[in-house]
């Protein structure tokens, strides 16, 4: 009975020692041992089960279609890999890139994460531009044994290749393998920091008037392209709280306008006007863009983006055409897009070629379309420059015919420029340049003259420390004629305010003054005394717009109504005082009628839009409010002034 008892546990040991060195040979051939401290490329081991083949070996980094399993098709890729028992490890994780379309990951039978729906957990909602790194917890890594990895995909559209196909996995160390979206996060942000450094030029460009049309669509191309590549940072997936769905209307939308732009960008440049091919061209392109904002299947989205690709063959067409026929006339300007375009073109059709045969994405587009703007740039440079030379050449030109047959014109025309340009200085000297330096009180004029000098004019005096009497006025004409009487009306104003600061009496006094001097000029005049210390405003009018008051912090906005006769038109007349109330905020606006009578296309800018500018600028400060009222008026105007415009905004900062 022993010997048998012996027997058996001899056989049942050898039996128990071969079973576990076939297993041990077996886990240390096919699972894969984790270096937990540095990050490893995983592209060995992998295999793909799906209930209508079941398990079979798979090959990562290429897609399911071209391996047998065309869409739709839900599968399980499955990893073993053996992890060391050091106690102490960092953070580990698997880096999968992206993936077509959803997927959830299991480790060791559980759920880690998940990106996107897929049947039968949900509604089907897939993410295609997140780069899938997830955190391995540690808790369910189990230390020298064989883990089991599962990565479940749903893959269903028919257009673009799926699983995990763009690049092979890597596994080891989280923080490592974070760095690899980092870098290419980083890299993306620098291309689209360029593309805004390139925006932000083009803006300057546009203020200072410079090739606006093609500046304006080298801008929008500049934002195009950023607001294209924004959905493919993580970064926007991470924090941007915006959903897949979101993002998927931003990057098709802005993809299809991009190439729109450059194209109009290339015929504003080279001033080839935009025929109806082209326009019927922009109306689709701009159509399948509008589509793209709205709500619609992913697989009408795809056929929109099958069409642009081949509109785009129209637009390459156009702007080559639009190059080689511009090079005729701006050889370098046409030698320079030229080829910008072509490294563009063979950038994408690499990019296509990969796509096409392997799904993957390198983006070569984006470097191709970063050299073709700066070459923009430096194209729309070289037109600012040449223009500049051409134009430097007619005038030289120009002035060398006057001198050889207008010699003493051009003596006389020299000698009225010094005049006008001494009378400039002159009257600039006359106008005060500091603002009074009276506490709760803040002022800031504009002076815009028609011509190099103006009739237009105004002037304070500071009475005292809480008293200021300001003064405005209005000569009839434009030019020296109405320097001069502005000149003299300085003049009067600063003698009789020595004598009095009531405003009625003041411009009494400047009537009886100026009608001996300036019969044949018409003068509007304002004047005021602002008392802080009473906390009131004396105003009295000669015939000027009626200044309006506005309160930011209540609201209230009123013209004044003032009468009077206009100084130098008859002797006897009384000017009568108005006196109100001074309110913390308060803002008085005085004016010339060439603020509300600035004329574009004979129609008034008008005491509405001076309304609407005043309150859109309420909480910006009189400086600001000032300059954005100088750039309205001067748009409106098309930079060209019909009158001398000046006004000046005084604000109430604190009464008593």
């Amino acid at each position: 009975m022993k010997a048998l008892l012996s027997n058996f546990l001899l056989h049942l040991s050898i039996a128990f020692l071969t079973s576990h060195f076939f297993l041990t040979q077996n886990l240390t051939a096919t699972p894969i041992l984790i270096d937990p401290n540095s990050k490893m490329s995983v592209a060995e081991g992998w295999t793909f089960h799906t209930n209508d083949k079941g398990e079979v070996p798979i090959q990562v980094g290429t897609s399911l279609s071209l391996q047998g399993f065309p869409p739709p098709t839900s599968g399980t890729y499955k990893l073993e890999f053996l992890f060391p028992e050091t106690l102490l490890t960092p953070a580990q994780g698997i880096y999968l890139n992206r993936i077509q379309e959803a997927d959830k990951v299991f480790l060791n039978g559980q759920l880690i994460a998940e990106t996107g729906n897929f049947e039968p957990y949900g509604r089907y909602s897939p993410n295609w531009y997140f780069k899938r790194l997830y955190y391995l917890p540690d808790s369910l890594l189990r230390r020298g044994e064989i883990n089991v990895l599962e990565v479940k995909v749903y893959y269903q559209s028919k257009t673009f290749p799926g699983g995990i196909f763009r690049s092979v996995p890597e596994i080891g160390s989280y923080n490592q393998l974070l760095g690899n979206i980092i870098f290419e996060d980083g890299r993306d942000v620098c291309i689209m920091l360029l593309f805004f450094g390139i925006g932000a030029y083009q803006i300057f460009s546009i203020l200072i008037r410079r090739q606006r049309k093609a500046n304006f669509y080298l801008l929008c191309s500049s934002l195009c392209f950023v607001f294209w590549r924004v959905p493919l940072l993580n970064i926007t997936h991470t924090y941007s709280g915006l959903e897949f769905i979101t993002l998927l209307k931003i990057f098709f939308t802005f993809q299809t306008l991009f190439p729109l732009a450059l194209f109009l960008f290339s015929y504003a440049l080279f001033r080839d006007p935009i025929r109806l091919k082209e326009s019927l061209l922009i109306i689709i392109v701009g159509s399948i863009a509008i589509i793209q904002l709205f709500n619609i299947e992913i697989a009408t989205r795809i056929l929109l983006l099958r069409i642009w690709e081949g509109l785009l063959l129209i637009i390459v067409y156009f702007v080559l055409r639009g190059v080689y026929l511009a090079s005729k006339i701006y050889k370098n300007e046409a030698r320079m897009l030229g080829i910008g375009f072509f490294i563009v073109c063979v950038s994408g059709i690499i990019d296509i070629s990969i796509d096409l045969t392997t799904g993957k994405n390198v983006y070569l587009t984006q470097y191709g379309f970063l050299i073709l703007m700066i070459l923009s740039a430096v194209t729309i440079s070289f037109r600012n420059a040449k223009n500049e030379k051409e134009l430097s050449e007619l005038t030289k030109d120009l002035e060398a015919r006057v001198q050889i047959r207008t010699e003493e014109l051009r003596k006389k025309n020299n000698n009225l420029q010094q005049d006008l340009f001494f009378a400039s200085q002159l009257q600039g000297h006359l106008l005060p340049k500091e603002s009074p330096s009276i506490t709760g009180l803040k002022l800031h004029p504009t002076y815009l003259p028609m011509e190099q000098i103006g009739g237009d004019f105004y002037d304070w005096v500071k009475v005292n420390d809480t008293n200021l009497i300001f003064f405005i006025a209005d000569v009839a004409g434009h030019g020296v004629p109405a320097a001069l009487v502005s000149s003299m009306v300085k003049v009067q104003f600063r003698e009789i305010v020595k004598e009095t600061t009531d405003p009625a009496q003041l411009l009494g006094r400047m009537n009886l003054s100026l009608i001996q001097l300036v019969s044949k000029y018409f003068i509007t005049a304002s004047c005021a005394l602002f008392d802080l210390e009473k906390g009131e405003v004396t105003i009295s009018s000669a015939g000027h717009p009626n200044p309006l008051i506005y309160n930011p912090i209540h609201h209230s906005f009123r013209f004044l109504n003032l009468r009077g006769s206009i100084l130098g038109w008859r002797e006897t007349f009384s000017y009568q005082n108005v006196i109100e109330k001074l309110s913390e905020g308060d803002r008085y606006f005085f004016y010339t009628d060439g603020v509300t009578e600035a004329r574009s296309n004979e129609k008034f800018f008008g005491e509405a839009n001076l309304i609407r500018i005043i309150k859109e600028n309420r909480n910006n400060d009189i400086q600001s409010l000032s300059e954005n009222l100088q750039i309205e008026i001067m748009d409106y105007s098309d930079t060209e002034l019909k009158d001398d415009v000046s006004y000046v905004i005084i604000e109430i900062l604190q009464s008593h």
